[in-house]
């Protein structure tokens, strides 16, 4: 095999290992936004750290992961942090 070819196929796998990780983090964003949603009892409704947690891990989210998603829910303006930690759906 010559040496453009090997670099053209760990090219597209590079690609490929890329496109499967921002699938699998969009995956866990979902599910974070339907616990979030499950744990929400009305607009504006205060949702406590340690619960979402609790929830996320029953479903196969690991706390690191959802500290992250979190701050990214933060950053695009879908949830807001209190001063107290809790997590309010907007």
């Amino acid at each position: 095999m010559d040496p453009t070819s090997f670099d053209e196929i760990m090219r597209v796998q590079r690609m490929m290992a890329s496109r499967v990780m921002n699938e699998s983090s969009m995956d866990s964003k979902i599910k974070l936004l339907g616990v979030l949603r499950d744990l929400s009892t009305g607009p504006n409704a205060k949702i406590m750290r340690e619960h979402i947690i609790y929830e996320s891990q029953m479903e196969g989210i690991m706390e690191s992961e959802v500290m992250r998603l979190l701050e990214e829910l933060k950053n695009d303006d879908m949830v807001q942090e209190t001063p107290e930690g809790d997590i309010i759906l907007t």
